[in-house]
């Protein structure tokens, strides 16, 4: 094989991902940028300069939309505040003054003193739950901006904002991140930088919601954070300490951002001419704004962590108390762990409040004291450490499930050792089941680049599931295949069209022609005298054309050529509905979750093309029943999990009605296969409706050689052994036999044990032609074969797995 084509390729993947970035500015990029660095230093130099109170509804600062002339809806920021204020002491109780104001220690209330605040001091996690309008916006008119006047330089492809709310409640997810900041520690207090991607589903965003990116800082002390979006038409990071509630965070927050600004700021200045680009862009997509600049709504959000022991759980208790040096300590073990016997860390809790001064938008975060359901707990959500614990854990136990079903196919293969088992097997219940195990190795391996904390584990998962695809799967699949080959190719010549033949010519005899008498010799019309060769020689004219033209197209080629054939088609297929996948999680939120609901129905439908070819073939026991039940259940597990437990880690919103509807959806393939088994692979199908297929298992009746009622009765049966009918069998049985009423005695061949079968006395009625009981039940112990012999059904279907031949006669079997 010619691997010129493979060879080029890999070269150019590694020159595209070792080559390095272009990205160099042009002269007017430079200018731009240029121009938009001296903007940040100034308003840092603003900044610097301002105090607490500067900037009011009344008072204001020459910041970009901050300025009067922006016209931005700052008439209510200060309603924002006490609302803000409302929030922070029904988090805090009586900490909320003695902490925000910075009040000296003497100031503390008697309830306080002793004690200190317990609240989580890296506040790196995930945070969920639902937001709703504010009543603030009662009576509030959106603001009318002149976006030409404010950003001059942005040439918007639109006038329309993105990020702009517009239902009344939806979901909300963020992701604090806290890893690598800086911090300023002063008598007065302490603050830390801090960034935010919040996504807010809204009626018209799509995918997941609208993404942004948020920059401010965090009040370890108290558990405040404040953060703000930032862009060309506002400089919300410069204008943060205005934002806060009291002189201290002003005056603390001001000088860590007045440090950390000026060091980004010269950062930027210094990859102006390698990487030019906006530290506090709020886009993660920035090469979408940078080619088609739209304007974006921006955001001012305040969040509020409330203390783990006044967080209710469920049931609306309060947990136990969790003093601040125990949740240090719970902290501790989390972010270096070291095997110390501390408690669970409990979860964070945050209540919020979003103001968009440009769109003029409030929201809230729904929760106590509001809203009373339990599950209303404002935003909650796990520190990082321990999302990436359960993501360890869960993706552990799916090694474990995955591990599972490849034990069972694997003793499955080995009892679908022969080409008699193994054509019962249907090739599209193989093929459902190597499919998803394709897709979770896809899925996990793709993870795995982007988690580096949960690397070896995902790496570990997606081992498993290669095995469980590439080398049993595939292998079992292809032999599937290839063994219902010829099955194939007889229904496709069945079904094929018939095609136009030539009319025979037919050579009428003179009518005074009489034929030869039988003495006569017979004509010689033939062309060539025969040459005969021995059985063992060929002729010199095939052994010359052996040595000339080479084996082309010989079996082997053949078979190689329909397996690559099978195995391309099988990842194409796998491919597709992997990027069919990940475009998936652009779809809005109903048409997405609609996909990955057919596709879950689409994969816990395994069995019914197993169910359908039982039904063809009219066969039963294909598979193992340990094989059936245990890859149900283990299929099964992972759906359910994501469909019924709450704060998941795929945060994929519960629905147990739809659970419920899966499991019994796989629930009735399960009846229905073994009913199959029970009684008959046709049982449930209405006459007609399944193509003829040989009955194993026949009503035996009896009949008279002097009507033209024969009967069917097997071969060899020994004596009737029915009170009423005391007549002798065939003479080729001639033992005797005593048994119930209504029965015969056989013998079977295979195991040379005696067989009792019922049989129909002549001119009466089957027992299971008018009801299914005993009747369907008692022929399935007996199976007869078409050339007349009768064997127990286990002695003959083991026979069968090894050879399709009546093991009395020889004569050729249908497959079960």
């Amino acid at each position: 094989m010619d691997n010129t084509g493979v060879v080029f390729f890999l070269v150019l993947l590694f020159f595209y991902f070792n080559s390095p970035d272009s990205r160099v500015p042009t002269p007017n990029q430079r200018n731009e940028l240029s121009n938009l660095i001296e903007q940040e230093r100034n308003a840092v130099g603003v900044l610097a300069t301002s105090n607490y109170g500067d900037f009011t509804a009344e008072k204001w600062i020459n910041i970009t939309g901050l300025r009067e002339e922006d016209g931005y809806a700052w008439q209510q920021l200060p309603k924002v505040k006490e609302r803000v204020w409302k929030l922070y002491t029904n988090a805090l109780g009586d900490w909320a003054h003695f902490k925000i104001d910075g009040k000296d220690e003497n100031e503390r209330p008697d309830a306080l003193r002793g004690k200190e605040l317990a609240v989580y001091q890296n506040v790196t996690g995930l945070l969920e739950g639902q937001w709703t309008r504010s009543k603030l916006e009662n009576g509030v008119r959106a603001p009318s901006i002149n976006l030409t006047a404010l950003a001059p330089d942005a040439a918007y492809v639109t006038q329309e904002y993105n990020r702009n709310i517009t239902g009344l409640e939806n979901d909300i997810r963020i992701k604090l991140d806290q890893k690598v900041t800086e911090d300023l520690r002063l008598d007065s207090g302490h603050v830390r930088e801090v960034s935010a991607t919040v996504t807010i589903q809204d009626d018209t965003s799509s995918g997941d919601g609208w993404v942004l990116k948020l920059y401010g800082v965090h009040f370890p002390e108290f558990g405040g954070v404040v953060l703000t979006t930032s862009s060309n038409k506002f400089g919300g990071i410069f204008a943060l300490p205005h934002f806060m509630l009291s002189e201290q965070t002003h005056n603390i927050s001001q000088q860590l951002l007045n440090r950390t600004l000026s060091k980004a700021i010269a950062k930027q200045e210094e990859e102006s001419f390698t990487n030019p680009s906006y530290p506090w862009n709020s886009s993660p997509d920035s090469a979408a704004d940078v080619l088609f600049p739209t304007p974006h709504c921006e955001y001012i959000i305040y969040l509020q962590q409330t203390p783990p022991d006044s967080m209710p759980t469920q049931s609306l208790k309060l947990r136990p108390e969790i003093g601040a040096t125990k949740l240090t300590q719970i902290e501790q073990e989390l972010r270096f762990p070291n095997g110390a016997p501390v408690p669970q860390a409990p979860p964070m809790q945050f209540s919020m409040l979003i103001f968009s001064p440009d769109c003029g938008f409030v929201l809230e975060s729904k929760g106590r004291p509001e809203y009373s359901e339990p599950d209303l707990q404002h935003l909650r959500g796990p520190k990082l450490e321990t999302f990436i614990n359960s993501v360890k854990t869960y993706s552990l136990v799916y090694a474990a499930i995955c591990a599972g079903q490849v034990i069972l196919l694997v003793r499955q293969m080995k009892d679908a050792s022969t080409p008699s088992t193994v054509s019962r097997i249907s090739f599209f219940t193989m093929a459902t089941m190597t499919m998803a195990d394709g897709l979770s190795f896809f899925i996990f391996i793709t993870v795995s680049i982007f988690m580096d904390a949960t690397f070896l584990v995902l790496i570990t998962v997606s081992f498993v599931s290669f095995v469980g695809m590439a080398f049993l799967g595939m292998r079992f699949q292809m032999d599937i295949w290839n063994v219902q080959a010829p099955e194939r190719r007889d229904r496709n010549r069945q079904n094929a069209p018939a095609t136009a033949t030539a009319p025979a010519i037919v050579v009428t005899p003179a009518t005074d022609a009489l034929p030869p008498p039988a003495t006569a010799r017979p004509a010689d019309n033939s062309i060539a005298t025969p040459v005969i060769l021995p059985p063992d020689q060929d002729s010199p004219a095939a052994d010359a054309e052996e040595e000339t033209d080479p084996p082309t197209n010989t079996p082997a080629n053949t078979q190689a050529r329909r397996d690559g054939a099978l195995w391309a088609r099988f990842y194409f297929i796998q491919m597709l509905i992997f990027f069919l996948s990940l475009h998936a999680t652009s779809w809005p939120t109903p048409l997405r979750s609609l996909y990955c609901n057919l596709l879950a129905f689409t994969y816990l439908s395994l069995w019914m093309p197993q169910i359908h070819r039982n039904i063809q073939r009219n066969c039963r026991k294909a598979l193992r029943w340990d094989f059936v039940l245990g890859q149900s259940a283990l299929r099964l597990l992972p759906l359910l999990y994501f469909y019924t437990v709450p704060h998941n880690i795929l945060f994929v919103v519960p629905d147990p009605p739809l659970a419920a509807a899966l499991a019994a959806y796989l629930w009735l393939q399960l009846c229905a296969l073994a009913s199959q088994e029970l009684l008959g692979p046709r049982f449930f199908v209405p006459a007609g409706w399944a193509p003829d297929a040989y009955d194993y298992h026949p009503v035996l009746r009896e009949g008279d050689e002097e009507s033209a009622d024969k009967g069917n009765l097997p071969i060899g049966f020994t004596e009737a052994t029915s009170a009423d009918n005391g007549a002798a069998g065939d003479a080729s049985g001639a033992k005797s036999g005593v048994a119930k009423a209504g029965l015969r005695v056989f013998d079977c061949a295979i195991c040379m044990q005696n067989l009792e079968v019922p049989v129909v006395p002549l001119g009466g009625v089957a027992e299971g032609e008018s009801a299914l009981g005993a009747g369907v039940l008692g022929r399935r112990a007996y199976m007869v074969t078409p050339c007349r012999h009768i064997f127990h059904s286990q002695c003959l279907e083991g026979w069968m797995r090894f050879r399709l031949q009546c093991p009395i006669c020889r004569e050729g079997l249908p497959p079960l």
